[in-house]
């Protein structure tokens, strides 16, 4: 019996472990190592060489791990050291933000009045027909005007007694001087009685006339020949819509832009054509702060009597608010602070952020700190991380195949990103 089986102490097993032990038979596998002390020895030490090899190779792992700089570098796309990611990038370009704002007008006449009476009369004659045009000074309706006219034969009978009387001490004076320069005024005041006496005859029988103050177009009357009427009823309108002006409503952003002499298209909303020019010729001092929009009025001309005073009609308005950078649609991406894009600096890419000014076909107008020709990231946008390599491509070479591929991240950013999101152990 060998002599570190002898030595064994085998007390607490049975006899025929203790047999086993004894002739060398006894494995790890068929027996507990507490039933063989040598065994038990023997395994003790392998398990303290694992022990020590496995916290040897946790240490070299985490040294390895936590130590950025002696990390070996990855193969990049062209086999140098550094991984680099292919990118389309175009230049940013300034344009000019152009809008065509779109309002509701309504016209209105360049003069337009009432017509009412100046005193109550029987209607005599009415000289108009509806929508005819006339000049100023045209006669329209006249009232029964026999008092009146026989009291202006009477001013003017006055007015020349009076101028006798003046004449006559006149003459008497010249002579004799016997009229007192007293009586000589009191004739003279009484000429100048009778002459104003004339000219409220001259009024009177004028207000039994009533005239168009304007060149324009009459409207509709209800009055006929022979009506009694006074000075609150309605004779008829007259318009002057050799011009309009079309009063409407803009929006607050677009005070500055909209100011006097501002050019403005005016068409009905049926109108197929173009529609006709005009300009602003009145903004008002305030914004409502209701609609918060502020009025404006365009004259438009109508030498052609297309347009009638009270019709709605679309304003069109092109108004410039400026300068701004322009960059491809595809390259603005977002993020929890808002829109940003990627811009090549130094072969790298830079994350910016930008702000949202208008959407254009194709394209987007925001505001950023960059200069006109910067290098913005168009396609490949998806595989951007700050600072990373960038391999540029010419965008006409690229076939719709290479634009899939750029548009998607790459096995290798798929790859780096499982990596990022594992935990490693500390």
């Amino acid at each position: 019996m060998p002599k570190s089986v002898s030595a064994a102490k085998t007390s607490g097993a049975t006899p025929k472990e203790r047999a086993l032990c004894a002739q060398g038979y006894a494995s790890q596998r068929s027996l507990s190592s507490r039933f063989c002390p040598a065994r038990q020895r023997h395994n003790a030490a392998t398990s303290r060489s694992l022990l020590l090899v496995a916290l040897g190779c946790l240490i070299a792992v985490a040294t390895v791990g936590c130590s950025k700089d002696d990390a070996p570098p990855a193969r990049g796309w062209g086999g140098g050291s550094e991984r680099s990611v292919p990118v389309v990038a175009v230049p940013a370009t300034f344009e000019n933000l152009k809008e065509n704002i779109v309002a509701v007008g309504t016209a209105e006449a360049l003069s337009s009045v009432t017509l009412f009476p100046e005193s109550a009369g029987v209607v005599t004659e009415i000289h108009f027909n509806p929508d005819d045009q006339v000049k100023q000074g045209d006669l329209l309706l006249s009232l029964d005007d026999r008092d009146q006219s026989l009291a202006l034969e009477l001013a003017r009978v006055e007015l020349e007694e009076a101028e006798r009387v003046v004449r006559r001490f006149t003459t008497v004076n010249a002579r004799n001087a016997n009229i007192a320069e007293s009586q000589l005024d009191e004739a003279r005041a009484a000429v100048d009685r009778a002459r104003i006496a004339l000219r409220q005859a001259e009024v009177a029988l004028d207000r039994r006339h009533i005239k168009a103050p304007f060149d324009g177009w009459v409207g509709l009357t209800e009055i006929e020949r022979g009506d009694r009427i006074d000075t609150n009823t309605v004779v008829t309108s007259i318009d002057d819509r050799s011009q309009l002006l079309v009063n409407f409503s803009t929006p607050e952003a677009y005070v500055g832009q909209v100011q006097l002499g501002t050019q403005v298209t005016v068409k009905l909303w049926n109108d197929q054509s173009g529609g006709v020019s005009g300009r602003v010729i009145a903004v008002d001092s305030r914004v409502d702060p209701m609609s918060r929009a502020f009025a404006a009025r365009a004259a438009v001309d109508n030498v052609d009597d297309r347009f009638r005073p009270g019709m709605a009609f679309e304003i069109g308005i092109d108004v410039d608010r400026g300068r701004f950078l322009s960059v491809p649609d595809v390259s603005v991406q977002w993020g929890a602070d808002g829109a940003y894009i990627w811009v090549v600096e130094n072969n790298r890419a830079s994350r910016r952020a930008i702000n949202l000014v208008k959407r254009l076909p194709n394209r987007l107008l925001i505001e950023a700190d960059l200069s006109a020709g910067t290098q913005i990231i168009s396609e490949g946008v998806q595989a951007m991380r700050e600072g990373v390599a960038l391999r540029l491509f010419d965008s006409d070479e690229l076939d719709q195949g290479a634009r899939q591929q750029l548009a998607q991240p790459s096995a290798s950013e798929k790859a780096e990103s499982g990596k990022d999101n594992q935990v490693h152990p500390s």
